[in-house]
């Protein structure tokens, strides 16, 4: 047990640690397409059409891995390789279809598509947005099949090989700017996709061949289809929630000034940065241990183990958006502020990244809350709320963006995102009781002394200093000492426990 145990622990320690180099390597390919193409209209309509596609993909592609994972791994379990790989061939015979279907009508109303993406658009540049809407569609198709592939590596616990697609696709969108970009312009990123997509596919068609073998399957002798079916159909209505607004985004974002929908995807990979290290990561393991206090009915472990996590997530992502906001111009510079990304782009862009910043906080809570629903079996609950988010962010949107424009735009993002937690608190009643949103005010309140020293420590710092790498290192440096050191001194019991554990820790050593 002791050696599996250590097998896991090593496993997870390099599939994190790919993780995060692939995700710097990520943020090294955003910092090259910046340089290279900065935010114009050009970069806008790109933006626009990709990120619907990435809509479509995303959402289908996070419904179908968690309920095809589970699904699957409990089929190979209980029924052996060769059922597992019936109930694989089914889903492919069957999800095949339906993105042929939707492909075929994508097509089909690609005009209307456009004038509801770019409302704003001359008819010229909405042609230009068609273009591209008909070269991306082919990714959902190639985002849907290696999908199937990915799922089944990870349930054989090989993930190496299926984690490697954003090494992939950054090396060659970095490698298409450098050699392409001259001959196709914005249209090199587009190839880059293509060409990262073969060779991604490629190399889990030959890893995958030892697991999986496709046969022609009837769907009814697979009745395994049909709970993947029920359990996705919810996720991806949910799923669709936060990829709606991105679009909702990009659509408000075409009728401010140029550049500003580039502007706002810049801005978003920053943000990314921040909530897949900080948050993502951390929710995935709480999920687990969610799920089997819910199987035991420990409710009361539950509850304990969610209010621990949010008021640390407070303690952490309050300082975090401080920091942000306050040094957003010298964030946005560190990372794009060369070649063609100008001074324009670099206001543009922080004052998407400062509206983005104001909802970390509640990013982070409201996925905890969201992953405490989940491990209830309640995937309804959040598709219902995440209506009601969605229509918050498009009044907020329209609203905004007409007084402050393109910060308007990441702001309402972030008020979404505190209307979904606030619901979903509501929701998780249902199913816990004594649960109440207010348990978490003392910690909330107890944030104000340690913000208002941050803020005045980041204001002399800025005055201290003109370098930008200074600016943010100093700021991020001491300004989270100093914050932590003032929460402990507030005596909130979660930071004396993580103080705690920490210096056991180092004595032990």
């Amino acid at each position: 047990m002791a050696k599996k145990s250590r097998g896991i622990m090593a496993t997870t320690i390099v599939v994190t640690t790919l993780t995060l180099c692939f995700k710097l390597l990520g943020f090294v390919k955003q910092m090259v397409v910046a340089y290279y193409f900065g935010t114009t209209g050009a970069t806008d309509i790109y933006n626009v059409a990709f990120s619907f596609v990435g809509m479509l993909s995303s959402a289908f592609i996070k419904a179908i891995t968690i309920s095809m994972v589970s699904i699957y791994t409990h089929t190979l379990v209980q029924k052996g390789r060769d059922a597992a790989s019936r109930l694989i061939s089914a889903c492919l015979e069957l999800l095949l279809p339906v993105v042929l279907v939707v492909l075929l009508f994508t097509y089909m109303f690609t005009p209307f598509i456009a004038k509801l993406l770019a409302p704003t658009y001359t008819p010229d540049e909405s042609l230009m947005l068609q273009h591209f809407l008909y070269i991306c569609y082919p990714f959902f198709l190639f985002a849907v099949v290696t999908l199937v592939w990915t799922t089944i590596m990870d349930s054989n616990k090989d993930f190496v090989v299926s984690r490697t697609e954003s090494f992939i696709g950054s090396v060659t969108t970095i490698l298409c700017c450098v050699f392409l970009n001259h001959v196709l312009a914005v249209t090199s990123l587009v190839v880059a996709q293509y060409i990262s997509y073969i060779i991604f596919g490629t190399m889990l068609l030959i890893r995958g061949r030892k697991y999986f073998t496709f046969t022609f399957t009837k769907l009814s002798e697979v009745p395994e289809v049909k709970m993947v079916l029920l359990t996705a159909l919810p996720l991806f209505i949910g799923n669709s929630v936060g990829q709606i607004n991105r679009i909702v985004d990009h659509s408000i974002a075409t009728g401010l000034p140029e550049g500003s929908v580039t502007a706002l995807a810049d801005a978003v990979v920053l943000e990314d940065f921040v909530c897949n290290i900080l948050i993502n990561n951390v929710v995935d393991i709480l999920y687990v241990n969610f799920s089997t206090y819910v199987a035991e009915n420990n409710q009361e472990q539950l509850l304990k183990t969610m209010r621990t996590a949010v008021n640390i997530m407070i303690c952490i992502m309050v300082p975090i958006t401080i920091i942000t906001c306050m040094c957003s111009d010298q964030i946005v510079a560190i990372a794009y502020l060369r070649g063609n990304f100008d001074h324009n782009s670099l206001v543009m862009t922080s004052a998407a990244l400062i509206g983005y910043a104001i909802g970390f906080t509640s990013s982070g809570v409201r996925d905890i809350v969201i992953r405490v629903l989940y491990s209830f079996k309640d995937t309804k609950g959040p598709m219902i709320t995440g209506f009601f988010a969605v229509a918050s962010n498009i009044i907020a949107s329209i609203i905004l963006s007409k007084f402050i424009g393109i910060m308007g735009v990441s702001i309402a993002s972030s008020i979404c995102l505190t209307v979904n937690f606030l619901i979903n608190s509501h929701m998780l009643k249902k199913h816990v009781p004594s649960y109440s949103i207010r348990q978490f005010a003392p910690t909330l309140f107890k944030q104000i002394p340690g913000a208002a020293v941050l803020v005045l420590l980041v204001y002399g710092i800025k005055h201290v200093f003109s370098s930008n790498l200074l600016i943010f290192g100093f700021s991020g440096l001491f300004g989270l000492i100093i914050y932590a050191l003032i929460l402990m001194l507030m005596r909130i019991e979660e930071v004396n426990m993580v103080k705690d554990k920490v210096f056991s820790k180092v004595l032990k050593r």
